[in-house]
């Protein structure tokens, strides 16, 4: 019976081709939601995820939250451990010096090649320079929300691929783009635990780096960013 519909559901989706992007768009949505779950806190690292309890918690049936699971699985934020099923990515200071190093490694490579690449670089520049804009328009230490593309993460993020965005290696960047986001629970970690961590010049970290872009000193753009990174690090020092 299962062979049957897997055949008949092929065939619908070779006819309508639309049912599997509308398939596709929805597993997203609840990746999205569980993603936003894991950087939030919400659910805990090392924390088991039951299918039958976040079915409940997101209001649909196992295969989507199977699906949006397995997605999390490659971005190393849930674990699929046999016996045992899914569990959230533990988050120790450890793997956060570990992502901070790999970070800084790959990320001044591809910021370096980005800004040798001298092709439409006016155009790039001037995308920086509005989603600086955009940065300093909203409270930096807003909730998580990656389906928002309005909110400050979104654009944060925007503003940090867009930096790397000229490498020209479609893995790197890839690579680089994984890391930023294993980094985003301990930045939000420090945002609800530390309060000294909500004085962080943020805007005046991403303005420094902005300033060098536009003066085209690639040794003191990159020298820029590194040490936005380190800044982190520190505050998990304290």
């Amino acid at each position: 019976m299962e062979l049957k519909n897997t055949k008949k559901n092929a065939e619908i989706i070779k006819l309508h081709p639309e049912v599997a992007e509308k398939t596709t768009s929805f597993i997203t949505k609840i990746y999205n939601q569980i993603k936003k779950s894991l950087i939030n806190g919400e659910l805990k690292p090392g924390e088991k995820l039951k299918i039958d309890s976040l079915k409940k918690i997101y209001n649909v049936g196992s295969t989507p939250i199977r699906e949006a699971l397995t997605w999390l699985v490659a971005d190393n934020l849930v674990q699929k451990i046999d016996q045992k099923g899914f569990v959230a990515t533990d988050s120790t200071i450890q793997d956060f010096k570990e992502i901070l190093k790999t970070r800084l490694w790959m990320e001044e490579v591809a910021f370096r090649k980005s800004m040798q690449n001298k092709k439409n670089i006016d155009a790039w520049e001037e995308e920086l320079i509005i989603l600086c804009h955009r940065m300093e328009k909203r409270d930096w230490k807003e909730e998580y929300d990656p389906s928002n593309p309005n909110s400050w993460e979104m654009i944060h993020k925007k503003f940090h691929m867009t930096l790397i965005s000229r490498c020209q290696s479609e893995y790197l960047f890839k690579f680089c783009e994984q890391l930023y986001d294993l980094n985003l629970r301990f930045r939000f970690m420090l945002i609800k635990k530390k309060k000294s961590y909500h004085k962080r010049p943020v805007n005046t970290e991403h303005g420094d780096i902005l300033k060098y872009v536009l003066k085209r000193d690639e040794n003191k753009a990159v020298n820029a960013l590194i040490g936005h990174y380190k800044i982190t690090d520190k505050y998990f020092e304290k």
